[in-house]
């Protein structure tokens, strides 16, 4: 894996109105892989910020050669973004972390230590969450995925993560639109391992993902994975088939045997139950189907506006 003129680690970072941390984390980035003594490149991907961080990537790269910006020309979302970097990204490694701070710098070393061992990917994983909130929900999710979807995937992982050469090349050979960085690193499979990586706590302004945006994630994530939720579907309809069965046989028999008044409260239960069904069913149905019509638009998977220290056509 060492070639001539390729650095042997690639460090992706996306920002996104990050302005207040971006020189801190760029130094403490910069002071641990010194340490390292490997030569490296670090990628910040900017995805649209409204604030002055493009112009704090701009100078920070002016003055640093091994420090490329790339800066999309609007908001893809933080997966695209992160998938930009390593398209970009030419290390023997590729590390990719969020820009908030919260995957800390100095877990690098530790990494690219098992990376070196042969392992193909090092993912990070903490229990670790802002609050107790998110600490709960990503349990649930994380838990659900196991053992409701059966998909045997890393639990409580982190974006923070390390890919050698050959699976970031396989990464880029993924061309779907609506992507998550856990989907396609598990679908790509090999060897992997699981450091135990401390998330540090949000120390600045508030996360972009709001509930919504994370139960959209989430969503994501589970499609991306498995068509097992239509199966369940599926299944489900078939069990409330059997009640509904049943139901109507003992409704039968007290209608024919008893005097029974009639009254509204099975008929509006059983209106409020289907109904319900019904509507989460064509909900899981109506993802897939705009999943799959934002696939078959074919639409470029990011547009770059400008780049420094780093070729624009990056194909």
């Amino acid at each position: 894996m060492e070639n001539a003129g390729v650095p042997e680690l690639s460090i992706v970072v996306t920002i996104y109105n990050a302005e207040a941390v971006i020189k801190s984390l760029l130094a403490r980035i910069i002071a641990t892989v010194e340490s390292m003594r490997v030569t490296y490149e670090i990628i910040l991907v900017d995805d649209g910020s409204k604030d002055n961080s493009v112009f704090i990537m701009e100078d920070l790269s002016s003055g640093n050669l091994k420090v490329k910006s790339v800066m999309l020309s609007r908001n893809f979302g933080q997966q695209i973004a992160m998938s930009a970097g390593i398209h970009f990204a030419k290390g023997n490694y590729v590390l990719i972390m969020d820009g908030d701070l919260q995957n800390p710098p100095e877990a690098i070393p530790a990494l690219h230590e098992k990376a070196k061992a042969g392992y193909d990917v090092v993912y990070t994983a903490s229990s670790r969450r802002n609050n107790v909130v998110d600490t709960l929900t990503s349990w649930l999710f994380w838990r659900f995925l196991k053992s409701v979807m059966k998909i045997d995937i890393v639990r409580s992982q982190l974006m923070m993560r390390m890919l050698n050469r050959r699976v970031a090349n396989y990464f880029c050979r993924y061309p779907e639109k609506v992507r998550t960085i856990a989907a396609i690193t598990h679908d790509i499979g090999m060897s992997f391992t699981v450091l135990s990586v401390e998330n540090e706590k949000r120390v600045w302004g508030k996360s972009s993902y709001n509930s919504m945006k994370r139960l959209s994630l989430a969503i994501d994530v589970l499609i991306d994975l498995s068509n097992h939720p239509l199966n369940i579907l599926f299944y489900l309809g078939l069990v409330i088939l059997c009640v509904t069965g049943v139901a109507f046989s003992f409704y039968l028999y007290w209608y024919i045997t008893e005097s029974v008044l009639p009254g509204f409260t099975s008929m509006i239960l059983a209106i409020m139950f289907f109904g319900s069904v019904n509507l989460i069913s064509l909900g899981v149905i109506a993802r897939y189907v705009s999943n799959i019509y934002t696939e078959v638009k074919q639409r470029p998977l990011f547009l770059v506006r400008k780049t420094v220290n780093t070729e624009e056509s990056w194909q």
